[in-house]
């Protein structure tokens, strides 16, 4: 089936059919008659004239069908009213625009169908046609005759309106005749060229006078009765109306009455004539007597000055509206403006649009529904729904309303006030998002008098803890004490008596059966609440403590083990001389353990303190202390060994180990260590070191002898010597080139450590001196068979003594050339970070076992001590490297890595840094 199209010019051709005034009217005579006529003329079953509305065709007159309209969009009409021709179906049964339409396949089982268009204002506003039940098809005369008939109709279209307005002439004027008789309104005539007036009785009676005592009136009397002030607006006024700005003459405005005050006048008045020169002539009005109406507009003003000022100022909407489908707005305040983002007056009688227009769409029906049944129950409502505002937000607010009804009990209005709640909305779904990620459970619950409880909220935590939903507690509170443990339930009803009672914090633990039937415990803290029915409310919070419940014994015993440890450590302290300390290098504070007192032999009663701590110091050991504090401040680790002396004078050594967070989390500077009595340990190595040093020497002078003999001989001045011998004379010399190295290491080892090995400080270009040590281990790598390879990123120029930083260099490299596997390489780099240089030897070695890398730079240390180790050394290379770096102000360190090879890092001060700041210091001094 197809639908009639709907015509483009639909808007003017509806307005056309509502100005005809045929539509829901009752039957008429003079349409009837030319429907029997046409019936009887053209021979056929149903005549109608059918007007095509919005959705509908209702039939102003009918002939051989009973119902009195049908839907649009199965009609007929609609199709015909597209065409100013007339529209004709011959069969509708087989034309596929009709053939299943329910008119054809039902009642009046249309086959036959002709439809003249009728006009009016220039608009189709529907047809006249006729229908069969049995297929035909029109001759041309029957189509004319149509045509002709439809002309009849629209003809009395036309005269019924005309009559109709006659009609309406004859009862307006005769009413206007009863208005001024029963409203006593005065009347004028005036003669704009001449000044002539006429008055009747009325008039004169409104200013207190007769006609007579007015006598003889003309326009001055007028002019002589009204107000001064007024006098310019009436004459601006005439002036508009005079020059066809203003229809009529509409003026009010106060005259003298006879007794002395001002009557309020309503002055209206037309030109009803005009001079042959255009300008007015005969001018006609009446002069009504309004005094009363304006006191009481005046009050009525006031009034609502005051009712405005006050509605402005209530946070919310208030509003009057007809009980409608669109809830015709009859009044709405101005503070629906920011809410929908349009103005109360485009709702005032839906001039622009209705309320329910800016409802969301998912809330109208459930708030339709909740209105109805108020209203029907003659109760108030309180409802909350979202309103779209012009810019796409969404806004929730809350609306409390109730019905008006007459003295019958009819509907009147419904009045109401809409708040809007959108930040509350915001704010409560901001905190059940809060609460649902809480892994505790939010709540309120209520207790009442007479034993009632209930939890009027609950978030959804409630059903892991108790198994029950919010709804299920929301009125009774009964389910979710089933769930508490026997044993635990007396003192849980006696803590909520007891804070119900003093209105004080309620708090306690107690189990709870799970579904599962295993035990949970809870710990519940909720703040009580008097209300004024005599109830009590707490606002609390649960939470599951069942894991720390679990844990509290084995916690008990850890602290039992953590005593017994603390003891163990305390005695283990004591023995050892080891004490523990915590000092704030920027407030002073120190705190130590009570092994501190003995190490530095205090009495306990002392209070420790920095200050008290270095008073004990060695003076020549002070600044050794204050440089490993400032180190520690830029490392994060203080570790020096010193002389303190103690309250009897003996002098004593400590070993200091404490670490430092960096500044941005230490704000205190506090370091944190342990001091250890090394007393005994540095004689020992005071020992070791004299011995050692009288050993060297006394070594080194027959050594050199022995050294010089064994030359001599292998050189052959003295003669060849047999083959067997010179094997051992090759093997001794070989171990005295060892033995001499080893005194060597020993006595360099013992300058150091004395602080006697001369330095010479200077500028050198890194890559000359890296350079050079590749140069010197040349023939070592050759003979390893390994490839040295050096790389220095710019031009860097670094801070030593050339004669010990090739010593370290050859160190490290011959280290790395001796434990590397044949065919690799071993890389020499330098670069430039921030004020330092930093020299690195990397190598693709075994690399150094985890358990020695601790002892690497020991003095005598070697990862294979064995007799049999396949590489030699002394084991004092890397700790004089140690100490030539720390004597240059640099750092020595490495890394390791097993069967990927070793890097050892060598960082000394660069001398382009340490120029710049120079020059800076001596910038800010001058």
């Amino acid at each position: 089936m197809q639908q009639p199209i709907v015509p483009p010019n639909e808007l003017s051709r509806l307005q056309a059919l509502i100005s005809s005034q045929l539509l829901d009217t009752a039957d008429e005579d003079r349409f009837d008659r030319i429907t029997k006529l046409m019936q009887l003329c053209l021979n056929t079953e149903i005549v109608l004239v059918s007007l095509v509305d919005t959705y509908r065709q209702w039939f102003k007159s009918r002939q051989g069908l009973d119902a009195c309209e049908t839907g649009r969009d199965i009609s007929f009409c609609g199709h015909a009213i597209l065409s100013d021709t007339i529209f004709e179906i011959s069969d509708a049964s087989k034309d596929v625009r009709f053939a299943d339409n329910p008119l054809v396949t039902d009642a009046p089982f249309i086959r036959f169908y002709a439809g003249a268009p009728l006009h009016f204002n220039g608009e189709r506003i529907g047809t006249l046609c006729i229908i069969d039940p049995k297929p035909r098809q029109l001759a041309l005369q029957e189509r004319q005759m149509l045509r002709q008939f439809a002309d009849l109709v629209e003809q009395e279209i036309t005269d019924r309106l005309q009559q109709q307005a006659h009609e309406q002439l004859l009862v307006s004027e005769q009413m206007n005749r009863s208005v001024l008789e029963g409203t006593r309104i005065g009347t004028w005539q005036w003669n704009v060229q001449t000044g002539e007036a006429v008055f009747n009785e009325r008039w004169a009676e409104i200013v207190g006078y007769s006609l007579a005592e007015l006598a003889p009136v003309d326009i001055n009397t007028w002019l002589g009765l009204a107000h001064p002030d007024d006098l310019a607006s009436s004459g601006a006024l005439l002036a508009k109306h005079f020059s066809g700005e203003l229809p009529f003459y509409d003026c009010k405005c106060r005259m003298k009455h006879k007794a002395g005050h001002w009557v309020w006048v309503h002055d209206r008045g037309r030109v009803i004539s005009w001079a042959d020169d255009g300008k007015p002539l005969m001018m006609y009005g009446t002069h009504a007597d309004i005094t009363e109406q304006k006191h009481a507009e005046l009050e009525l003003q006031a009034s609502r000055d005051q009712f405005q000022t006050l509605v402005a100022n209530i946070p919310g909407i208030t509003y009057r509206c007809k009980a409608d489908k669109d809830w015709t707005m009859l009044y709405m305040s101005s503070s629906i403006d920011p809410l929908s983002g349009y103005p109360a007056s485009d709702f005032i009688n839906n001039s622009v649009r209705s309320y329910a227009s800016v409802i969301h769409p998912e809330d109208q029906q459930r708030l339709e529904h909740a209105v109805s049944e108020a209203v029907a129950a003659k109760q108030s409502w309180l409802l909350q729904y979202r309103v779209m505002h012009r810019s796409g937000a969404i806004h929730w607010v809350e609306e409390r309303g109730q019905a008006e009804y007459d003295e019958m009990g009819a509907l009147l209005y419904l009045d109401g006030f809409i708040l809007d709640i959108t930040a509350e909305k915001n704010l409560q779904q901001q905190l059940l998002k809060l609460t649902s990620q809480l892994p505790g459970m939010v709540y309120q619950y209520q207790q009442w008098p007479d034993g009632r409880t209930s939890f009027p909220y609950a978030s959804d935590n409630i059903q892991h803890f108790y198994g029950v939903s919010p709804e299920q507690v929301k009125d009774d509170a009964t389910a979710a004490f089933k769930k508490i443990h026997p044993d635990d339930l007396a003192g849980l009803t006696n803590s909520i008596a007891h804070s119900a009672a003093n209105v004080s914090l309620w708090q306690y633990q107690y189990r709870v059966f799970k579904d599962n039937k295993t035990l949970a415990w809870l710990s519940g803290r909720a703040m009580p609440e008097r209300l004024q029915d005599g109830s009590t409310l707490w606002h609390g919070y649960i939470e599951d403590i069942t894991s720390v419940k679990q844990h509290y014994l084995e916690l008990e015993r850890l602290n039992a083990e953590y005593k017994l440890s603390q003891q163990r450590l305390e005695m283990a302290s004591e023995t050892a001389l080891i004490g523990f300390w915590q000092a704030s290098l920027k407030t002073g504070e120190l705190w130590w353990s009570p092994v501190i007192y003995q190490i530095f032999g205090f009495d306990e009663n002392i209070t420790p303190s920095v200050a008290l701590f270095k008073s004990t110091l060695h003076p020549e050991d002070k600044q050794a202390v204050a440089d490993s504090e400032q180190r520690a401040l830029e490392t994060g680790l203080h570790d020096v060994v010193h002389r303190i002396i103690r309250p009897d004078g003996s002098i004593r050594w400590v070993h200091e180990l404490a670490k430092m967070l960096p500044a941005e989390q230490n704000p205190g500077q506090i370091l944190v260590g342990s001091v250890q009595d090394v007393t005994e340990r540095i004689e020992l190595q005071h020992l070791k070191d004299e011995f050692i040093s009288t050993v060297s020497h006394e070594l080194r002078t027959p050594l050199t002898a022995i050294k010089g003999a064994l030359s001599l001989l292998n050189s052959g001045t003295l003669g060849q010597v047999p083959e067997a011998m010179q094997r051992l004379l090759s093997l001794a010399s070989s171990n005295s080139e060892r033995l001499a190295h080893l005194i060597n290491d020993l006595l360099d080892m013992e300058k150091l450590i004395a602080g006697k090995m001369p330095f010479d400080i200077q500028p050198l270009p890194v890559l000359a001196e890296l350079s050079q040590a590749i140069e010197n281990l040349q023939p070592f790598a050759i003979q390893h068979n390994v490839t040295l390879q050096v790389d220095v990123t710019g031009a860097p120029t670094v801070l030593a003594d050339a004669l010990r930083l090739q010593q370290v260099l050859t160190n490290l490299l011959s280290n790395a050339i001796k434990f590397s596997p044949a065919g690799s390489e071993v890389t020499l780099t330098a670069s430039q970070q921030r004020h330092n240089i930093q020299i690195a030897v990397a190598d693709h070695g075994l690399g150094i076992p985890v358990d020695f890398q601790a002892r690497v730079f020991e003095r005598f240390a070697q990862a294979d001590a064995s007799n049999q180790r396949k590489k030699g050394g002394s084991g004092l290379g890397l700790a004089i490297c140690k100490e030539l770096v720390q004597q240059m102000q640099g750092e020595i360190s490495f890394t390791s890595q097993p069967d990927a090879g070793t890097q050892f890092f060598v960082t000394l001060p660069s001398f382009e840094y340490k120029s710049s700041d120079r020059k800076l210091k001596e910038s800010s001094v001058e």
